[in-house]
């Protein structure tokens, strides 16, 4: 909350907290969880940054990691290919 409350929701910074907490969750089995976080960060990129913004294309690359671990290979490959 102090990033947010200092920076805003959609400074990059914030962001990639959100997505470090969310690769946390990753790292602790809460897969579904750490997806609407990486969901919730990767917007805000798109919004903020752009598409093709070096930040972006590597929370997409984080969210098909995810996917990967969960077995959803078809999305993933997606994703890797957005990368």
């Amino acid at each position: 909350q102090g990033m947010r409350g200092t920076l805003g929701n959609q400074h990059p910074n914030t962001l990639m907290m959100i997505s470090t907490m969310a690769a946390l969750l990753k790292d602790m089995g809460e897969y579904n969880k750490a997806m609407a976080l990486y969901e919730k960060a990767l917007q805000g990129m798109r919004e903020t940054l752009g598409d093709r913004h070096p930040n972006t294309l590597a929370m997409i690359s984080n969210m098909a990691v995810l996917l990967q671990g969960m077995g959803e290979h078809n999305k993933a490959m997606a994703l890797y290919e957005e990368a």
